[in-house]
């Protein structure tokens, strides 16, 4: 039987990413595939960092399903847990990329494959010796999906903990009000909460960063992280509040810079080897400022996977900017 440190679960899908900035995939002939998915993001950016990583979802039996399924081979992520389904397609992401290197997304897939992954997929045993599972929201659209998502959660071991990114795509949910109730049910479920700034102040109904952490609950929740774009982030506990200056940086693409962060977080968390509502505040900072460097690492390159740091690159770049 496997031993997986984390195991990513949800969505994995193809990026095609225009290659213009500031110019739209209609406008342009410049456009590159990309293996892309949050979940399948982060799982990638943790096996990098040198975590025992799974992922486990769905692919369609097709062009894009195998190739999404090489590349996680070949960045030593564990697949036993990826299926090819033949009755659904690959999920596609159309992405166009703004002068200022922020994207805007259309997604393509009346009903993706990854929508189809069900909870007896997964091993009891194996969820139960695992350490940390992370899923993101878009499975959480569909009904169905929630469900298996459920009993996921509550199939895991008792040391197992649960890692969220909302991930909101506002394309992707029949109302804002939807996304309210559900995201919020799944959040409260999350040891590790990891949200961008306009993700946090629609969760929590606030206007204001200070508004937020002052609503935060951490009756399950232990760690939430709110990051701030080239601002840096937030890092909160019950008991420690860290604000982290962010790594100024010359974007081409910020596609994965989010993943980044959660695969650098979670990574500083477990190689503590202590429960995240123990670690310290200076255990916070340095975790929080290396999650920093590697979005900011990501927005350096096109594509979420290509550009997700090695240990040695994250080190490199860390070291090379402390010293300008």
């Amino acid at each position: 039987m496997k031993h997986y440190d984390v195991i990513c679960i949800g969505e994995i899908l193809v990026d095609i990413i225009s290659q213009e900035a500031g110019k739209s995939l209609v406008e342009t002939a410049k456009f590159t595939r990309f293996p892309g998915g949050a979940p399948a993001n982060v799982a990638v950016g943790l096996a990098r960092l040198g975590q025992k990583v799974g992922f486990a979802g769905r692919v369609g039996e097709d062009f894009f399903g195998r190739f999404l399924l090489k590349h996680l081979r070949g960045e030593n992520v564990i697949t036993d847990c990826l299926i090819k389904d033949n009755e659904h397609q690959t999920r596609l992401a159309f992405v166009e990329v703004g002068a200022d290197a922020e994207r805007s997304f259309e997604f393509y897939g009346k009903s993706p494959a990854d929508l189809a992954f069900v909870a007896d997929d997964l091993s009891k045993s194996v969820l139960k010796k695992t350490k940390l599972l992370h899923f993101g929201s878009l499975a959480l659209t569909d009904e169905h999906s929630r469900q298996e998502f459920d009993r996921i959660i509550g199939r895991r071991g008792s040391d197992t903990l649960i890692s969220f990114d909302p991930n909101y795509r506002a394309s992707l949910w029949k109302s804002e009000a939807e996304a309210f109730k559900i995201l919020n049910s799944f959040a409260a479920k999350a040891h590790i909460l990891k949200m961008d700034l306009d993700e946090a102040m629609l969760l929590c109904n606030c206007n204001s960063l200070a508004d937020v952490l002052k609503s935060l609950s951490f009756e399950t929740t232990q760690i939430v992280a709110i990051t701030l774009g080239s601002d840096g982030c937030v890092l909160k506990s019950a008991t420690h509040k860290c604000r982290i200056p962010g790594f100024s940086v010359k974007a081409v693409d910020t596609t994965g810079c989010g993943d980044a962060f959660m695969a650098a977080l979670i990574d500083g968390i477990l190689s503590t080897g202590k429960q995240p509502k123990t670690l310290s505040k200076d255990e916070l900072y340095k975790i929080g400022c290396r999650a920093n460097a590697a979005g900011a690492f990501t927005a350096m390159h096109y594509g979420a996977m290509s550009g997700l740091p090695t240990v040695a690159k994250l080190n490199e770049y860390i070291q090379s900017n402390m010293e300008t």
